[in-house]
């Protein structure tokens, strides 16, 4: 009798030993290929296509669905020069140039039987990376993993705390019967949802996966506590960005015709340039209120650009082709530097000033502290507005694109991928991430910001003028000048989040729609016609 008990105590505890595994491939009783078995309980498993395109993610072969939970959106495509060589029909190829990203796919499987056991499994899952050195090609890599998971209450979110996970498997080279990627599982209710995932760490040159040959099929197994088999979800990206809304929270009036801001968040104050009055409004930014209005002491001058680095302030004069620069502090003027014809925006960064000068095709470089130009180097017609970097500036120009500019003048890119009528320019530099929107076209386009590729791009329906980015919230805000509103943007998809009324922009002159700036989770908005900055707040959880 002894003998008896032990062997079924052994038994059952292999058998709790492995079902406590979801990572142990059980015995497959479908057919090779598995995925084209009539029995097989996915859909498409077999990736056939063409697909359907799921914006802005791509070409999704059919019956399944795009997830990404990193920061970078990486192209989904359906393909048929890669695959299990047993499954003809094409692949789900999912790929970034230079990034990071942890992104996959996903499908629900219904009609499920409650306390029955499944199993499935990824049967091809293929990695390789592309150096980009003009010789294309795969090369292998350990850098990125590749994992399947099931929710078993069928849902779709794959940060659920429930969703379970089976291991990462990483080593490069290996496609085919990867025992990692077999998961299985006792169902609580009806439907269950399956989830292939590539969680990629490389950055150099095209990360590269494919997926085929998906299977799943009902198994004998004991039932099991699903608390015991949930693993954590191994991820890569940062925290979540918090869910935020925008509203229009103040309007200050500053003067006549507001054109560009600037903002010193440390000493808690945005600058305004007054246009008619050659003069700058000061904005406590902590009560949403006018302190002060400093002069330039150049009536005739236009205040237009306007930028802020090393407790100075750098106002561009637009009808007498030079600089005027003041104490943020106090606003005392400390002198004038010329520049080029006709200049208009103004970027500063790390003790650099950068002044597109719009007729004279030119951008001229200031050392803030000495206030002496270093370099005014040409870039093409219509110089507009700045974004500065730390090192550098883009400075988008009517006639081409948008100019790279270092901070000894030295011309570092021509990103023509923006095209003739670029006009607004924001920088997110921590991702890389170049915005620009297009007054010609209608286009808002994000630009690596390194190489000028365009990596998303939408057209709206309206023309649009300056934007910035808060990289807090992953926001980007257009201004539209006509219609006189802001529009809310996510800063890394481009999918619309709101419109918020402002002031009015234009008027008879056609200007206005060049003043946005972002200080901690506030963005300031000059409003040109009606002589107002609309104040925007993201209140966020």
């Amino acid at each position: 009798m002894k003998w008896w008990w032990l062997f079924i105590l052994i038994v059952v505890s292999g058998l709790a030993i492995e079902w406590l595994n979801p990572s142990t491939p059980r015995a497959m009783a479908l057919g090779n290929p598995c995925a084209q078995d009539p029995n097989n309980l996915t859909t498409n498993g077999s990736m056939i296509g063409p697909g359907h395109q799921v914006l802005p993610y791509g070409i999704l072969a059919d019956g399944w669905t795009p997830f990404v939970l990193s920061a970078a959106i990486p192209h989904f495509e359906w393909v048929n020069n890669e695959q299990s060589p047993g499954d003809p029909g094409g692949s789900q190829h999912i790929w970034a140039d230079l990034d990071q990203f942890d992104a996959g796919i996903y499908q629900t499987v219904s009609n499920l039987t409650p306390g029955a056991s499944y199993h499935m499994w990824l049967g091809f899952a293929r990695t390789a990376y592309d150096p980009a050195d003009g010789n294309p090609r795969n090369e292998v890599t350990n850098l990125i993993g590749r994992q399947v998971g099931v929710d078993v209450n069928g849902g779709v979110n794959p940060s659920a705390p429930g969703l379970m996970w089976g291991s990462v498997f990483t080593p490069g080279g290996q496609a085919l019967g990867i025992t990692q990627l077999h998961i299985t599982f006792t169902m609580p209710t009806t439907r269950a949802t399956i989830f292939m995932r590539a969680i990629n760490q490389n950055t150099i040159g095209r990360s590269k996966v494919w997926f085929d040959s998906v299977c799943m099929e009902h198994v004998n197994a004991p039932p099991v506590t699903l608390s015991h088999v949930y693993l954590p979800l191994i991820t890569m990206q940062s925290a979540p960005t918090p869910v935020c809304t925008v509203s229009n929270v103040a309007t200050i009036t500053v003067g006549a015709h507001p054109k560009a801001i600037a903002a010193d968040p440390a000493s808690n104050r945005a600058f305004v340039g007054l246009f008619d009055s050659s003069s700058v409004a000061v904005i406590d930014t902590m009560t949403n209120t006018k302190i002060a209005t400093w002069t330039t002491t150049d009536s005739n001058g236009h205040s237009n650009g306007i930028g802020f680095t090393s407790g100075r302030l750098f106002v561009s004069m637009r009808d007498t082709a030079r600089v005027a620069i003041l104490d943020a502090t106090n606003g005392s003027f400390i002198g004038f530097r010329s520049v080029g014809a006709l200049p208009y925006g103004v970027g500063a960064a790390n003790g650099k000033v950068w002044v597109a000068n719009y007729s004279s095709r030119t951008v001229s470089v200031i050392d803030a502290a000495t206030t002496n130009l270093i370099l005014s180097p040409t870039i093409g017609d219509s110089p507009s507005l700045v974004a500065a970097a730390n090192d550098r500036a883009y400075v988008s120009y009517w006639g081409g694109g948008i100019a790279v500019i270092g901070n000894d003048g030295s011309n570092l890119g021509n990103f023509t991928t923006a095209g003739g009528g670029s006009y607004g320019v924001a920088i997110n530099a921590a991702a890389n991430r170049l915005y620009a929107t297009n007054r010609a076209t209608n286009a808002v386009s994000i630009l690596d910001a390194t190489t000028g590729v365009v990596k998303k791009s939408i057209i709206e329906s309206f023309e649009p003028y300056a934007i910035a980015v808060n990289p807090t919230t992953n926001h980007a805000f257009i201004v539209s000048a006509v219609g006189n509103f802001v529009r809310v943007r996510d800063a890394t998809t481009l999918a619309f989040v709101t419109d918020i009324p402002v002031g009015t922009q234009t008027d008879l002159s056609g200007d206005g729609g060049d003043g946005i700036v972002v200080s901690g989770n506030q963005i300031y908005v000059s409003n040109y016609a009606a002589g107002t900055v609309s104040v925007l707040s993201e209140t966020c959880q």
